[in-house]
């Protein structure tokens, strides 16, 4: 296949994989690459030890149009070269950037990188942030962004705190009032640069852009909205212009509201049930593809290591009489399971030869008021996860059940 065929349409995952190897030897010649099908991922260098995870590579470029994919394929191959991260902190100082970072793509990220176990750290600098949303700190390269972790600052010196504040001030040198009115009441940031949810951080931004009392969102790496609380109509604008653009983005970052609070952003909630409607459909969204993502990933290392647990799906429904959502795993019985949190649980009994089986479904607050002791949560994970291994019995929870058993 030539390359202009390769163009025409979306390769397979491998095929994507292999392009991206014949680019690097082009670019760099001699450089070891391993393509690690299982993980859908490049390994870069004698051991391996520059990974590259293509999942969100693979998405943006099959989402492009055919005369943007041979930039999306330039970019991604300009990401890949060797780390430059300067030996001293002196001469990395000024490029050093603080990126807000969608939380379940950290821990996917996190399970690509070492497998099962919450609690292993991660080769990222990851701060908390936010429900759903983490602090990265980056080194801001000529050709690319590259990430780092805890030993990079142990090489230079310096504390987190340092390395943060440093990373602050690059933010502010680099930010000039910059928005755009995209909907009556409703501020964009017009940067460009990578960094626009980034100034999130930036208070004083906030302010003057959106008076005393601004809220903001950033559904994705390259979006800050802002709009005054005092504004009804202008908050439901912003969240409505937030759903469109996580629709068709495919790096989400968070799906909360924020205001500021002593100089910091914060979660926020509002009264306006439209907008709590609407900041609770976004949620359901991104929490759909994070459980998504990471459930394809588990499932390969529990078949990896010999466990028989089940990743129960996180599904999203529609009631269609009254237009209302929800999410729904299942929990079945005699089965080891993994439950995402969702609204509501289907726990099903399945046929035992006989032609008997039940199926109830529960609110997700009465199940674990009645179950909470058979509910194991999974440490550190996110989004939550609950191990259950045993089946509870229906007859104290028929009457619970929102249909009948």
């Amino acid at each position: 296949m030539s390359l202009f065929d390769f163009f025409r349409r979306p390769p397979t995952p491998a095929k994507y994989a292999q392009l991206l190897i014949k680019q690097l030897a082009i670019h760099q010649p001699g450089e070891s690459v391993h393509y690690d099908e299982a993980g859908f991922r490049l390994l870069v260098g004698a051991n391996g030890g520059h990974v590259i995870n293509l999942h969100n590579l693979y998405s943006e470029y099959c989402a492009a149009s055919k005369a943007d994919r041979v930039l999306q394929l330039e970019r991604t191959v300009a990401s890949m070269q060797p780390s430059g991260i300067p030996a001293s902190f002196a001469e990395a100082r000024a490029h050093l950037m603080p990126a807000l970072r969608g939380r379940g793509m950290m821990e996917y990220l996190r399970l690509m990188e070492h497998g099962r176990d919450p609690g292993t750290p991660s080769g990222f600098l990851v701060l908390p942030f936010s429900r759903d949303a983490t602090l990265m700190l980056v080194y801001d390269g000529d050709d690319a962004m590259q990430s780092f972790g805890a030993d990079q600052l142990v090489r230079w010196g310096v504390s987190q705190d340092e390395a943060l504040a440093a990373a602050m001030d690059n933010l502010r040198d680099a930010t000039v009032d910059r928005f755009t009115q995209v909907a009556p009441g409703v501020h964009a940031g017009d940067w460009g640069d990578a960094y626009d949810s980034s100034r999130l951080l930036l208070p004083d931004l906030a302010h003057r852009t959106a008076g005393a009392n601004p809220l903001a969102m950033i559904p994705n790496r390259g979006t800050l909205l802002l709009a005054s609380g005092n504004d009804v109509e202008g908050v439901r604008a912003m969240v409505a212009l937030a759903q469109r653009i996580a629709d068709e983005d495919t790096r989400p970052v968070s799906a909360q509201l924020y205001r500021f609070v002593d100089g910091r952003p914060v979660e926020h909630l509002p009264e306006d049930a439209q907008v709590r409607g609407a900041l609770a459909r976004l949620d359901r969204q991104y929490r759909h593809g994070d459980y998504a993502a990471q459930k394809e990933t588990m499932d390969e290392l529990h078949e990896k290591d010999g466990s028989d647990i089940f990743v129960a799906t996180y599904k999203v429904m529609r009631i269609m009489e009254t237009g209302e959502e929800y999410s729904l795993a299942s929990w079945t019985k005699g089965v080891d399971a993994l439950l995402p949190r969702t609204d509501r649980v289907a726990l099903f009994v399945p046929d035992d030869g006989d032609g008997q089986k039940e199926l109830l479904v529960l609110p997700w607050d009465a199940l674990c008021t009645a179950c909470g002791h058979l509910m194991q949560p999974v440490p550190h994970a996110f989004p939550e996860r609950y191990r259950v291994t045993a089946f509870p019995d229906l007859a104290p929870l028929r009457p619970l059940a929102l249909n009948p058993g």
